[in-house]
């Protein structure tokens, strides 16, 4: 199971994320730095600090622009040379790694 925020944070199973347009977006009290490697997130109720890779800061930037995730699968696929498939089932994984940590939440919107 792929894990983007690298040995320090299990691996989580993704929650049902479904076929369809799921989209999702920042917590409200979430700020992120993205730069060239990658991006840094604060979770700043909590005081906890984050980062993860190119991959990591681009699912990222899919929710803070609220893509749905099979926009931000393609992009993944595009970028890196990557399976449809692959980069879906990868970038749910993230995705519910980024939601145990309370960094993005669903948007039903």
């Amino acid at each position: 199971m792929l894990n983007l925020f690298g040995n320090r944070f299990p691996s989580k199973k993704p929650d049902q994320l479904g076929s369809g347009p799921l989209r999702f977006r920042v917590a409200p009290d979430v700020t992120a730095s993205l730069h060239s490697e990658g991006v840094v997130f604060l979770h700043t109720l909590r005081g906890k600090v984050f980062s993860a890779n190119r991959i990591g800061a681009m699912i990222w930037n899919g929710a803070a622009e609220r893509w749905s995730l099979d926009r931000v699968a393609e992009s993944i696929g595009r970028e890196f040379h990557v399976g449809a498939p692959t980069a879906r089932r990868d970038a749910a994984e993230f995705l519910a790694q980024l939601a145990a940590e309370g960094l993005v939440v669903p948007d039903a919107s």
